[in-house]
């Protein structure tokens, strides 16, 4: 679809289900509508062949982890090339992959300050040709770091109940060894503590199938499993996984640079910079308009957060205290500020957003329905989300060039029991904000890793994800 009258259309028609089912959306792929209901890994098999491939495979525990066929196809379908793109909510670093990939400048932003180590770790330069080189320096301080004595503990008040305490001895060990490594030989350095976030993650007591932090009874009894293959082995055991790990990740990181067509580089100002270029920042998206100036991007692609869909800062605290990024009481202040958790949003945006109709119909929906549940705080949620993605529009209004492309990729979870109709409420707020909606996918699901115990209302997960591209009028 091309125009407003054909997007809005398009809007009327999923309007008039509460959330199209899979059954829905293959009626309407019947109906003349199969441009607008896509398989993006389907689509870019045979450019990406799947969603860890490269730099995308390290780490790939992030959750709602931004797949990068959503970028990729983005960038495709806008011809996108030596262009300035922006992720305001960069997550794991997947645009900025992306980004680099097809001789793209990169902007990425994230409150979470894990995003910026992901980055830096997925976009390392290494000469391909210095491979057997690295290698060889990582068996030399892998040896190194367990022939130490020093130990190094995260400012993590009970660090105590997530590992045995022989376990916790090897990995204090195995990060003191890390963070003695000389920072002229940064890039091993780095390789090595990604490989060491594998290892605090499977040895400790956190569930493995949710990104959540939190003991489970299966997690429990694979713990007594490893921890009698560790009394049968010894440091040997950790030894060999951290090397395995470790030269996994260096490959992926060789197959990246052979993949990238230019020289680029990383910059922290953006004065007279003509080069092709990677910039992070590690703040809330309503200080990120005070570090860019005006009409300077030429595209965004992101994935905010879902609301109440994911805790993020839950999810990954564990391995940002391994990283020495956080302490207990700086964790609390980061949950505080999360978007799709926090009950007070950046602006208050309550008179806009009632003009907004698929907002103010849900908005009804959702208070009245609050009334029957214990967790009256979630209609403050609702209400402060919502604000937020108001002015992360507004927010991208004012950095995109005229006719720049606006690509928000989001899925529709439900609330008390109610599938809201993010879609619409995000595609009336661009219209409203000097965008025309050029384009509506939907891309569905076809396969998925949920934890086996999921008790919520939706149990199955969501069916799809839109991805909704916007141009600045």
């Amino acid at each position: 679809m091309t125009n407003l009258t054909q997007s809005n259309e398009q809007l009327t028609m999923f309007n008039t289900c509460e959330f199209p089912s899979y059954e829905e959306i293959k009626e309407a792929y019947t109906k003349g509508f199969e441009r607008d209901v896509v398989n993006l890994r389907q689509e870019l098999k045979n450019e990406i062949p799947n969603t860890t491939y490269l730099t995308h495979a390290i780490h790939n525990v992030y959750p709602a982890k931004f797949i990068p066929q959503v970028p990729r196809f983005v960038i495709k379908k806008f011809n996108l090339k030596e262009k300035i793109i922006l992720d305001p909510f960069a997550g794991s670093g997947t645009t900025a992959v992306e980004s680099i990939l097809t001789e793209n400048s990169n902007i990425s932003n994230d409150i979470n300050p894990i995003t910026r180590f992901l980055i830096d770790i997925k976009t390392l330069t290494l000469n391909p040709r210095d491979y057997f080189i690295y290698k060889n320096q990582l068996n030399h301080y892998i040896e190194t770091i367990f022939k130490t004595n020093s130990k190094f503990i995260p400012k993590w008040e009970n660090i105590d109940y997530w590992y045995p305490e022989n376990i916790l001895f090897t990995l204090t060990k195995i990060w003191a060894g890390i963070y003695n490594i000389d920072e002229n030989e940064s890039h091993i350095k780095n390789i090595l503590k990604a490989s060491a976030l594998y290892l605090s993650r499977k040895y400790s007591y956190g569930e493995d199938e949710s990104p959540k932090l939190f003991k489970s009874k299966e997690k429990i009894i694979k713990i007594k499993e490893l921890i009698n293959k560790f009394n049968e082995m010894g440091e040997d055991l950790m030894k060999y996984e951290l090397l395995k790990k470790a030269n996994q990740y260096l490959e992926c990181i060789i197959q990246f640079n052979l993949s990238t067509k230019r020289e680029f580089k990383k910059i922290d100002s953006l004065d007279n910079n003509k080069q092709q270029f990677l910039m992070v920042f590690n703040n809330s998206i309503e200080k990120l308009e005070q570090n860019l100036p005006e009409e300077m991007i030429d595209c965004i692609i992101t994935s905010p957060p879902y609301i109440y869909a994911q805790e993020y800062f839950r999810s990954t605290k564990i391995d940002m205290f391994w990283l020495d990024m956080i302490n207990d009481e700086s964790i609390r202040c980061l949950t505080k500020k999360e978007i799709g958790q926090k009950i007070k949003p950046f602006c208050d945006f309550s008179d806009e957003l009632l003009r907004i109709e698929s907002y103010r119909s849900t908005f009804e929906t959702i208070k009245n329905l609050s009334l029957n549940f214990k967790t009256k705080e979630n209609i403050f949620r609702f209400r402060s989300y919502f604000n937020d993605m108001l002015y992360f529009v507004k927010l991208s209004n004012r950095l995109l060039k005229k006719k720049g492309i606006l690509a928000i990729f989001i899925g529709e979870p439900k609330v008390f029991g109610y599938p809201v109709k993010v879609k619409d409420i995000i595609s009336e707020m661009e219209i409203q904000n000097n965008f025309r909606i050029k384009y509506t996918f939907f891309d569905i699901i076809k396969s998925r890793h949920l934890s086996k115990n999921r008790l919520n209302d939706n149990p199955e997960g969501i069916e799809g994800e839109w991805l909704i591209i916007g141009e600045k009028l």
